[in-house]
């Protein structure tokens, strides 16, 4: 009988089918096809073929598939062999041609035997295929080995790329001498149900291969949670930071300097940008990207410029989408419940020959958390004289949005593949604005185009992001100190060429990326010089380049990207990154990281002419950008970090890391100026103000990360994390030192859940924040800026899920979530001191599949 080590072909399927799993069935699959591989490794194919059956059980992969083929083979169950080669082929119709022989080796031998090719039963001792048909599989091997590398890089660099979408990657074959059978036995091992990440250097690694701190959130992670929107996704990472002070919008920050309208964090959808240059921030409740699309979310934690430019300032969330067709069939799913909650998703995915596709739409609701009963006074009371007039005609609902998105991915021939993907969404919600503005609504449009070609190793991409609306106060006097709602519209047309390349010098292993990309933006704000009929243009352009080398378990990484800015030196761009990484052990490394980054001044800082209110009615102040002297805020990490995944059972980090965060950038005193009524802004000028750099002032952040997850068993996982961290704001005139305490210094998440066998899903965790005390910026009678103390108490959030599908086939779900459940009845907790109380959910959920 003939040992599972010598079979090379299988091994190259296996490489060629890997996908990325981190946490869920997933981690079941994995761990039992590895058990499968020792026991075939043993020639204890009985066992093997036990725990082959298991992964498929718990996650259906076409490499198991074959896997189980190969179990049966062995033990001489030729009919039952053939029949798993068959689902196999039908799995991977793109493997046809490499798996056809042996599907007709079998048939003839069972013909041979006077047996149908089709019928069921076991039959003993029987021959394998000739010589001459095992001289073609071996071919065929060599083939698929030489391409493993290649596709193994490029299998997540970016999942609109995603090769196994392509259909025709075998014909990408190359002629390699290099014999399979040496490697046969480790490629099984490590590579069926592989973790892959790829925003850390955009490039698909293994996460012990990650120059930066990086976390991973799954499909099966969001949807055990029974989240409803991002943020709730979100808040369960260590180091994160989300602040709501409305049901409409989520602040978003990693390792602390949270504010409203933060900037400081990237959020990316399959490495397209999402940044709205002319406000600088990212409206996640307005992305086009339903939950249900999404296969993982990758967090980089700490600088992104050296790979991704201006504003990956303390971090990069980047959402990648599940590959069309990967999951044929549909999907509908509602949810419906307090306050005001209603959601409706329908997806679908599918494949005809050398074009897939997947599609979706949304519809999404929330009330808001609180009700203002008017406009207040400077002494907060409210003006009984002043009626309003809300920019919403329903003053319960914080957001209402429509979403739709789409992507068609298609092989064109030999080493040519290519995407098209197009989202939009409309919405409108309730938002805080920066500095001394309340909170304001934004009727938001939103609508992007991209396209991806793949030559060979060369990948080109194109996007065009669009943003249009308006935006005003929530509430607005009924008189003629009414501001007009100003419009806004935006376009960013971005071009990227990337090459990677894998080289040998020697003993030493290199795997590198270069590339290049142009960034045209276009905007008009009311809020801008000119105002809306007056476009503001902007083009720039960047270099990048990063190289991993790795000399057996050393490995050295080296990151370098320059950004031509129009309104920044290119030395002020500059963003190195550096790292060394050793293996401790075969799954556990050792990393030192150092790098840097930039966020550049937005269009609101460097254009904007604003009317901002006083305190006095009918005064404003003058707010006015600076194109001409500001600088990037500026950041540099130290990190040491660990990473472990010795175990089937587990995997864990422990992250020491210190910030210097430099030319924070504010708003400057005010210079007295009394001029004239102006018409066009209803009110006299007092004063005017304008956006400088905090210079004097640097802050230093310290912090341990720790997280952690477990599989105990199959069904059952337990994650928990923890960060401590503290930030000092330290005058360089004076030597002076201020804590920030804006931000937690202990967060703390854990959770645990169950995917029974009994059809039945239950899931709880925690989400703890200790206390704050935030030191608002404002103005005092003389027009100086000052600074207000404000505490904000620790939170508390518990989650809970109870899920079950009634019938055998499983296609319907219905499900019961409880979201910061001890706030139900309570009156809710405030995550800035100017927002709303956060308060609880209850809905409930009904998901069919078909």
């Amino acid at each position: 009988m003939r040992s599972f080590r010598s079979r090379p072909l299988a091994a190259a399927i296996l490489l060629l089918l890997s996908v990325p799993a981190l946490a869920g069935p997933k981690d079941d699959a994995r761990r039992h096809f590895a058990a499968g591989l020792q026991a075939a490794q043993a020639d204890d194919f009985a066992v093997a073929l036990e725990r082959f059956l298991a992964a498929q059980q718990a996650y259906p992969h076409p490499a198991t598939l074959y896997n189980i083929a190969r179990a049966y083979a062995d033990l001489g169950d030729t009919a039952s062999a053939l029949a798993y080669y068959r689902l196999f082929r039908e799995a991977a119709p793109d493997k046809a041609r490499d798996v056809d022989p042996i599907i007709a080796a079998l048939e003839s031998n069972l013909v041979g035997q006077g047996m149908p090719d089709d019928a069921p039963g076991e039959t003993t001792g029987t021959p394998g295929p000739s010589a001459q048909e095992l001289e073609r599989l071996q071919d065929i091997a060599a083939e698929l080995q030489a391409l493993t590398d290649a596709l193994t890089m490029r299998s997540a660099r970016d999942a609109a790329t995603a090769p196994r979408s392509d259909p025709d990657d075998e014909d990408r074959a190359s002629d390699s001498g290099e014999s399979l059978s040496a490697v046969a036995d480790e490629a099984f091992v490590t590579d069926a149900y592989d973790r892959v990440v790829v925003t850390a250097s955009r490039v698909g690694q293994a996460p012990l291969d990650s120059p930066s701190t990086l976390s991973v959130i799954t499909a099966d992670d969001i949807r055990l949670s029974g989240a409803v929107e991002l943020a709730d996704v979100l808040r369960r990472m260590v180091g994160m930071d989300l602040m709501e002070l409305s049901s409409g919008y989520a602040d978003v920050a990693i390792r602390g300097f949270n504010r409203k309208m933060n900037n400081k964090v990237l959020i990316l959808i399959d490495g397209r940008s999402t940044y709205m240059d002319f406000i600088g921030v990212t409206f996640i409740q307005a992305l086009p990207v339903a939950l249900e699309e999404i296969e993982r979310i990758e967090i980089v934690r700490g600088p992104g410029s050296a790979v991704y430019g201006a504003n990956a300032v303390t971090g990069v969330v980047n959402i990648i989408t599940k590959p069309p067709g990967e999951e044929p069939g549909g999907q509908l799913h509602v949810d419906a419940g307090t306050p005001g909650l209603g959601r409706g998703v329908v997806t679908t995915s599918g494949r005809a020959d050398d074009t897939a596709w997947r599609f979706s739409a949304q519809y999404q609701q929330h009330g808001r958390w609180a009700k203002e009963p008017g406009i207040t006074n400077a002494a907060g009371d409210v003006r009984d004289d002043l009626p309003v007039t809300p920019m919403f005609e329903d003053q319960d609902r914080g957001l209402t949005t429509v979403r739709a998105n789409g992507r068609i991915d298609r092989s064109l021939g030999d080493n040519v593949f290519a995407s098209l993907s197009g989202g939009w969404s409309d919405t409108q919600a309730e938002f805080y604005n920066f500095g001394a503005l309340s909170n304001f609504g934004i009727d938001l449009r939103h609508h992007y185009i991209r396209g991806d070609l793949f030559w060979g190793d060369l990948h080109v991409r194109s996007f065009w992001n669009s943003d249009r609306g308006e935006t005003a106060p929530w509430l607005q006097p009924d008189s003629d100190l009414r501001a007009p709602e100003p419009m806004f519209d935006s376009d960013a047309v971005d071009l990227l060429v990337e090459y990677p390349a894998t080289f040998s010098t020697g003993p030493v292993e290199h795997q590198l990326i270069a590339g290049s990309s142009w960034r045209h933006k276009r905007f008009r704000f009311g809020y801008l010089q000119g105002g809306f009929d007056n476009a503001l243009v902007e083009n720039h352009g960047a270099l990048f380049l990063n190289e991993q080398a790795t000399l057996d378990r050393l490995g050295v990484v080296a990151s370098l990207r320059a950004d031509r800015h129009p309104l920044i030196a290119l030395d002020k761009t500059l963003s190195p990154r550096g790292a060394v990484l050793l293996r401790l052990l075969e799954d556990t490394t050792l990393r030192a990281t150092a790098g840097t980054a930039f966020r550049a001044p937005n269009g609101l800082e460097s254009y904007m002419d604003f009317a901002l209110t006083s305190s006095t009615t009918g005064v404003f102040l003058r707010d006015l950008g600076d194109s001409k002297t500001l600088l990037p805020e500026r950041i540099a990490t130290y990190e040491l970090g660990l990473h472990d995944e010795s175990t089937y059972f587990h995997q864990a980090d422990v992250v020491l890391y210190y910030n210097r965060v430099s030319n924070l950038i504010d708003l400057d005193s005010v210079t007295p100026d009394l001029l004239p009524f102006d018409t066009d802004d209803n009110g006299f000028q007092g004063g005017t103000t304008g956006w400088i750099n905090r210079e004097e002032s640097v802050y230093d952040g310290i912090g341990i990360e720790v997280e952690g997850s477990v599989f105990p068993t199959d069904g059952l996982d337990v994650f928990a994390n923890v960060s401590l961290s503290q930030v000092l704001e330290r005058d360089t005139r004076t030597g002076d030192t201020i804590p920030d305490a804006s931000s937690s210094s202990v967060k703390l998440n854990s959770g645990v859940a169950w995917r029974s066998p009994y059809r039945t899903d239950l899931s709880l965790s925690t989400h703890y924040l200790s206390p704050q005390t935030w030191r608002l910026r404002g103005f005092d009678d003389q027009g100086a800026t000052s600074i207000l103390e404000r505490d904000v108490p620790s939170r508390f959030f518990l989650n809970a899920r109870v899920a079950v599908r009634p019938f055998a086939d499983e296609q319907l779900e219905l499900a019961v979530t409880g979201w910061n459940v001890l706030q139900l009845a309570g009156p809710g907790f405030v995550e800035h001191p100017e927002g709303q109380p956060v308060r609880g959910r209850a809905y409930g959920s009904a998901t069919y599949r078909f």
